[in-house]
């Protein structure tokens, strides 16, 4: 015993050095290990989950050591851990780890992961590149140790969300998301006095506290996007008795054993607000850095998705690089991902796959490439950023892309055909509208968006139409229009919704009288009813306002009201959309008063 409890410090001292001169993080920093990430990594082979001391101590050391670094810097401590903890014996490494007796678990990647209370599922959707599997076994190995939360920092769309809803939809784990912003309050974690059915003020435990309870997974999105105090307030339930105090109740919750917490975030400066964590604090999660899925990983992940034919994967991956590089090395166009983004070229191939449901064959090729046109160039604004979206289009897909066929009045008719013909012709209030060039441009695109259920940003100057555009769009489709004016002083509660104090016109006696009632706000009228949601000046409101929905933007389009509180026996309200659910923002280009981009 004495001769590991050596050769783990010798390890330890050994990885330190490397830390100061030769590995990196996920971000391009020195990595940090200190005595927390030696004491994780002995805790984890004390339990010996692989029956094994050695292989314990391998995977426990590589769970601690390893998985917050760059690819390129884990052959190093993968090779000082053979080295140092095995002694050069890596046979032990070939043998499966053990089922764990008496639970209920499930494998992943090797290792064995709780399973909930759900029935566990696959989702087909899912692709497991290699890439990916890399992660999964990462990320498996911690959740299979069963206490240790856990932080995914990488760039956007690389499917850190997206990789622990997989697992917990596998592994049968009821899992909740807790979006951040720079003004979130440690009362949307962990509740806050309200008013219950009899109008009585009582506290409703919030989401954090409630997954807390009954084992669930939850995930902090964006976490480098909330104020610093807050998250210094969940110290103690990071720390290794996971537990959390509530100074309104003045209650210690303990954690479920099934409890598993979990944090995403971008890496700063790179992202607006995103600010740089404490070491200390970082320190307290087991760290995963998630890198870019190479080309040929996109290409697969197209094809089994989206049902694209291989060749068309290759031109669409293709004019994502060329754009990126154009972006890359020129001044004038900074930024990699100012043409495209990982999620654009998702929801490029999914038009693909919804059009090719509906529709006759017909030439694929030129589809796609007006379709990128109306994607790509449709949101940039300046000529020359839309000529080099068309030249690289009409390079890769060899056809001819005209804008003026793209925004002509046949193709306005036809993209508003369906519509038109559900109701009766055009609305009266609407017959007014005189359909220049600039406005038949908006029309299509926004058509074309919200007809594939994509949510929509409109950038224009003022009186140039764009939510005339939108209300005329809910009364062809025959949708009850929703909106909200945004301004400086906005907060969540404005679409939301709130406690409003009730008003009674008369009151009978004996009567149990509320003071206060719940309300909903008109975004989550508009995701019960299946209406259309307008944000109108959407720029005004302040960023912390507008990362509340996230997970309004994502595709599930969810959304977990965390300002209600929950009842005696009901869990926090989890909103899904209703299909006909469409969100439109608009707001006016920066540099006008008040305007931001």
């Amino acid at each position: 015993m004495t001769e590991l409890l050596w050769l783990c410090f010798s390890f330890y001292l050994a990885a330190r050095k490397e830390a100061s001169s030769h590995l990196v993080d996920g971000t391009g920093h020195r990595p940090h290990y200190s005595l927390r990430t030696l004491c994780r990594a002995l805790s984890y082979a004390a339990a010996n989950p692989c029956h094994s001391v050695q292989r314990s101590l391998y995977e426990g050391f590589c769970m601690s050591f390893l998985t917050q670094l760059d690819r390129s810097s884990h052959p190093l401590v993968q090779k000082l851990v053979c080295q140092h903890i095995l002694s050069g014996n890596t046979k032990c490494l070939k043998q499966p780890i053990p089922a764990p007796p008496g639970r209920t678990c499930v494998e992943i990647e090797g290792y064995w992961v709780p399973q909930g209370e759900m029935e566990p599922a696959l989702d087909p959707s899912y692709i497991l590149t290699a890439s990916v599997k890399l992660n999964l076994r990462d990320l498996a190995r911690v959740v299979s140790a069963g206490t240790h939360p856990v932080l995914i920092q990488g760039e956007t769309s690389v499917g850190k969300t997206s990789l622990i809803r997989w697992l917990a939809l596998t592994t049968g784990n009821q899992c909740v998301r807790i979006n951040n912003h720079e003004h979130t309050d440690i009362q949307e974690y962990i509740g806050c006095y309200s008013s219950d059915d009899r109008g009585k003020l009582v506290f409703k435990e919030g989401v954090l506290i409630d997954a807390m309870r009954k084992g669930y997974w939850v995930i902090l999105d964006e976490l480098n996007l909330a104020p610093t105090d807050v998250l210094e307030a969940l110290n103690r339930l990071l720390d290794d008795n996971r537990e959390l105090f509530v100074a309104e109740t003045q209650e210690v919750i303990k954690a479920h054993p099934r409890f598993m917490l979990f944090a995403t975030q971008n890496p700063p400066g790179l992202y607006g607000g995103r600010k740089v964590l404490s070491r200390a604090f970082r320190n307290r999660f087991v760290e995963l850095h998630f890198d870019e899925l190479p080309s040929g990983e996109l290409e697969i992940i197209l094809h089994q998705r989206c049902s694209l034919p291989p060749s068309y994967c290759t031109k669409l991956v293709k004019v994502m690089l060329d754009l990126q590089s154009l972006r890359r090395g020129s001044s004038v166009f900074a930024g990699k991902h100012g043409f495209i983004t990982l999620r654009d070229l998702f929801r490029w191939a999914e038009r693909y796959k919804l059009e090719e449901q509906t529709q006759a064959s017909q030439d694929w090729l030129q589809h796609l490439a007006d379709d990128g046109y109306m994607l790509l160039a449709g949101r940039v604004r300046k000529q020359e950023e839309e000529a080099i979206i068309l030249t690289t289009l009409q390079k890769h897909f060899k056809r001819t892309v005209n804008p003026d066929d793209l925004f002509s009045q046949r193709q306005l008719t036809s993209q508003f055909s369906p519509l038109i013909e559900s109701t009766v012709g055009v609305p009266e209030e609407f017959r007014h509208v005189v359909w220049t060039q600039g406005l038949r441009r908006m029309a299509v695109l926004i058509g074309r968006a919200l007809r594939f259920g994509e949510s929509v940003l409109l950038v224009g100057d003022t009186g140039c139409g764009k939510t005339t555009i939108c209300q005329l769009y809910a009364a062809l489709a025959g949708q009850k229009f929703f909106s909200v004016n945004c301004h400086l002083h906005m907060e969540t509660s404005d679409f939301l919704g709130g406690l409003r104090p009730v008003r009674y016109t008369h009151q009978s006696v004996g009567e149990d009288v509320r003071l206060f009632e719940w309300n909903d706000g008109p975004l989550v009228l508009s995701m019960k009813e299946g209406g259309v949601f307008l944000m109108d000046e959407i720029s005004l409101a302040d960023d912390s306002v507008l990362e509340r929905l996230n997970s309004v933007l994502e595709t599930e389009k969810s959304l977990v009201l965390a300002e209600k509180g929950s009842g005696d026996d009901e869990d926090v309200e989890l909103i899904r959309a209703a299909s006909g659910f469409r969100l439109v923002a608009t707001m006016n280009p920066g540099g006008d008063f008040g305007k931001k981009e």
